[in-house]
């Protein structure tokens, strides 16, 4: 099935936008780009009998969203950016249920479970346990969102890319030091009170951890991008 129905009223929605008198020049402009694209990209767009309900639904949702814009000058500014930016996430994922590109949620999901882990597991060596201890809810919460294909969600676990990054670089900094002298990196570890053996295992695998955290968190930011147009 051709989605013709849904071009229509994407058609609609760009000509209220056009007209509204509501909308600040630079929101208004924005919104009518992101349009016209999704208006391109659902003409190569063959919808599946599994997706008719949700295509069925979008189409709904557009003819409300019609609806606020010819009534405007009742609804704030605000509220009508936020109903529109919502509709095109919308649009926008419901796009990629119809090309099939959902699998690329799993793989996202699946490179950020292990830069999380990887980040709490070796953060608490140089930053204490502070670190991991603030980023622990936003990575439980961030998970249960991205699985609801949640924004927020999406944001959440989009912010534990820069502390990855910092504590790998922070772990291959330390490898390439202690290579120079790992009889010496062990030496000071065990003054501190840890046993020779972990001594040994922090200093030999901490700094390839590092790196396979930073091939996630790389991996984790690359995926991010590729997906964000399957969240609402």
């Amino acid at each position: 099935m051709k989605a013709n129905l849904i071009i229509t009223t994407i058609s609609q929605l760009i000509d209220e936008i056009a007209r509204a008198k509501g909308l600040k020049d630079k929101n208004k402009n924005k919104y009518l780009n992101d349009f016209k694209k999704l208006k391109n990209d659902y003409k190569d767009v063959s919808i599946n009998d599994d997706f008719k309900a949700q295509y069925n639904q979008l189409n709904s949702k557009g003819m409300d969203l019609i609806k606020e814009l010819r009534n405007s000058k009742n609804i704030s500014q605000n509220e009508l950016n936020r109903s529109i930016e919502v509709y095109i996430r919308y649009a926008k994922a419901s796009l990629c249920d119809f090309e099939g590109k959902t699998l690329y949620l799993r793989k996202y999901i699946t490179s950020f479970m292990f830069s999380a882990m990887l980040f709490l597991a070796l953060s608490p060596q140089f930053y204490g346990f502070v670190l991991p201890v603030l980023f622990f809810l936003p990575i439980y919460m961030g998970l249960k969102g991205v699985k609801n294909r949640s924004i927020a969600g999406f944001y959440m676990t989009m912010s534990v890319v820069p502390v990855a990054m910092m504590t790998s670089f922070t772990w291959i900094r330390y490898g390439i030091n202690s290579s120079k002298n790992i009889t010496g990196a062990v030496t000071e570890i065990v003054k501190d009170g840890v046993s020779q053996n972990l001594a040994e295992v922090l200093v030999r695998v901490g700094p390839i951890l590092g790196a396979l955290l930073l091939i996630f968190t790389c991996l984790q930011l690359y995926r991010g991008i590729k997906t964000k147009d399957l969240f609402i």
